[in-house]
C-alpha cells in the first residue's frame, strides 16, 4: 500500500497446484496401503474358502449345490441364439466340464486363471474359444498344460464380439 496499489490477494488453497500434488499422492498412499492389505486377506481367505470348497464337495455333497454337466459347445450356442436366457441358465451356477489345459496365468486381482481350449464352433478357422477357470493359486499350481481335467466351477458369463463367443467364464473353480 505505500505506493498506492492493492495487496495482491492470495490464491485459496485448493486452487494451487502443490495442494493437489499432496492430496494425490496421500490418496496414493491410502489406496496401496490398503489395496496392499486387502489383498494379502484376500488371498488367504480365498485359499482357505477354495480348500474349504473342495473338501465340502466331497464330503457334503448332498447338502450343498450339485454340479450340472455342461458342454462348451452347448454353451456357446446358449448364449449365441439368447445371451440373456443363457446368462440366467448359467452365471452362478456351479457347473461341471471337461477341458484340456493351455495355459496357467496369475491373474492380477485374485487367484489364477486357468485358460482351457473351447473349440471353434463357428465357420472361422482363427475365432477359437477359450474357457477361463478363475481358481485357487495353490490348485492351479498342480496342473499341467496339455493334460485333460474335469472341473467345477460357478459360470460367470462371456466375452462376445460380433457373434462369436471369445471366452466362457468361470470362477471358483476346482478340480473334481
Amino acid at each position: 500500500m505505500e505506493n498506492g496499489t492493492t495487496p495482491k490477494a492470495k490464491k485459496p488453497i485448493y486452487k494451487r497446484i502443490w495442494f493437489w500434488i499432496v492430496v494425490v499422492i496421500v490418496v496414493a498412499v491410502i489406496g496401496s496401503a490398503l489395496g496392499g492389505g486387502d489383498e494379502g486377506t484376500s488371498g488367504t481367505s480365498t485359499s482357505t474358502s477354495s480348500t474349504s470348497s473342495s473338501s465340502k464337495i466331497k464330503t457334503a455333497e448332498p447338502k450343498k449345490e450339485t454340479a450340472t454337466p455342461v458342454s462348451f459347445e452347448q454353451m456357446i450356442k446358449d448364449y449365441l441364439s439368447n445371451g440373456a436366457a443363457a446368462d440366467d441358465k448359467y452365471k452362478g451356477k456351479l457347473l461341471e466340464f471337461q477341458g484340456k489345459v493351455s495355459s496357467v496365468t496369475a491373474n492380477p486381482i485374485e487367484g489364477t486363471d486357468v485358460t482351457i481350449e473351447a473349440g471353434n464352433f463357428t465357420d472361422n478357422q482363427f475365432e477359437d474359444t477359450e474357457a477361463i477357470v478363475n481358481m485357487n493359486k495353490e490348485m492351479a499350481k498342480q496342473l499341467t498344460s496339455g493334460q485333460t481335467y474335469t472341473f467345477q466351477a460357478k459360470g460367470d458369463g462371456v466375452t462376445m464380439s460380433d457373434g462369436w463367443v471369445m471366452s466362457l467364464e468361470f470362477n471358483n473353480g476346482v478340480v473334481k
